[in-house]
């Protein structure tokens, strides 16, 4: 039996990128399989219902709440609604709920410049993470982390990590291997062609491009953790109660947070996929980034003080011990161990105000266990 899948995202502009996605779910016979969840902010203009209401004409299941329309639906969870701001990429999380309530086996989430290949089925790309049974090359690193974007043909020739991946850990002398391994796929990280995902300061010393992927997919072993974004990623409905979008917008040391909502996420439930014993896939399907226009130093200066906490919070994740025999067990204890970790942290960026921006965190997620659980 063929899945069923949920596509989501978020947009401020016109959603044309959709037209590609009915094509290529109609080309490979996944359209009357895939709902499709986009979530209009305050900026969002007129034209992008239109679009939908076009799709929507055109054979394609698409569902695009009105800012009254969100409002109403985020009233039934309690509390929740004061936790999504607006003009905000965290208001995904709708779209993250919208699309457990459909039953859909997979959520498939993409960016609004992430436009899908026309020769490559990017439904069935994603539909492994609904636990399929996947056999491939399953790669361990000597320090701990695998760096996806080795995966890419990358012009010029250097070397480049994706946004997220830990600074602690870059540029050393790594070994790596691959061994032939099979497991249930939870979640699947496709890649980008065109402008790959990677941090701020990386796009203002050297600016990159990818031509192709380079060889197949790969399994994410123990000992080879990646950043896992929301471009381009697929995952199983059982993990959306552990994929929170967590709120950015806070200072910490002095310095504003943002853009790493979706790396914390990504961070969060590959910690719960792997402590219940499943994969995480690398590689296809690919798509195309036409990135949206950005300012790298304004960028820069909102990503620096993740990155700086990231090199005290990452080493503290990849060797914690969750409890739990399913992901809401599995993501409060996350959320509890959290809570206990932060109060050991020291340096610069931590102060009581950081604290106090992770303890806030752990109580988001507990909301969204309770939203989630609600739903189910």
């Amino acid at each position: 039996m063929q899945p069923s899948a949920a596509l989501v995202m978020t947009t401020i502009a016109d959603p044309e990128i959709l037209e590609d996605y009915r094509r290529n779910f109609e080309r490979f016979g996944h359209l009357e399989h895939v709902k499709v969840f986009i979530i209009p902010d305050r900026k969002t203009p007129a034209s992008a219902y239109d679009r939908c209401a076009q799709l929507r004409r055109s054979g394609m299941q698409v569902v695009c709440p009105t800012i009254e329309e969100q409002e109403t639906y985020l009233r039934k969870f309690r509390n929740l609604a004061r936790l999504i701001p607006y003009n905000s990429d965290n208001r995904r999380n709708i779209a993250f709920l919208m699309a457990l309530e459909s039953g859909a086996d997979v959520m498939m989430s993409i960016d609004d410049d992430n436009y899908c290949l026309p020769d490559e089925d990017f439904f069935a790309g994603h539909s492994v993470a609904r636990g399929d049974v996947v056999s491939g090359n399953e790669v361990h690193s000597s320090n701990g982390w695998f760096n996806i974007c080795e995966m890419m043909d990358i012009r010029p020739d250097v070397n480049v990590y994706p946004r997220g991946f830990p600074y602690y850990a870059r540029h050393q002398s790594v070994q790596i291997s691959q061994a032939p391994a099979q497991g249930k796929v939870h979640m699947n990280a496709g890649l980008w062609l065109s402008e790959p995902d990677v941090d701020a300061m990386t796009w203002l010393v050297t600016p990159v491009r990818t031509i192709r992927m380079k060889g197949e997919s790969i399994l994410l072993g123990d000992k080879a953790w990646s950043p896992i974004n929301t471009q381009n990623t697929g995952l199983s409905r059982e993990v959306i109660v552990a994929y929170y979008y967590v709120r950015m917008g806070y200072p910490l040391g002095g310095m504003p947070i943002d853009r790493f909502g979706d790396i914390v996420s990504g961070y969060f439930s590959q910690a719960c996929v792997r402590h219940l014993g499943y994969k995480i896939r690398v590689g296809s399907p690919v798509a195309e980034h036409r990135r949206n226009s950005h300012n790298y130093m304004r960028d820069a200066a909102n990503e620096f003080a993740c990155i700086w906490a990231f090199e005290d919070f990452l080493q503290w994740l990849v060797d914690v011990r969750l409890e739990g025999n399913n992901y809401t067990e599995a993501y409060t204890s996350l959320a509890d161990l959290l809570e206990d970790a932060v109060e050991s942290f020291s340096g610069t960026i931590w102060n009581d105000a950081s604290r106090g921006y992770f303890h806030q965190m752990a109580y988001c997620m507990r909301q969204w266990i309770a939203a989630c659980k609600e739903l189910n």
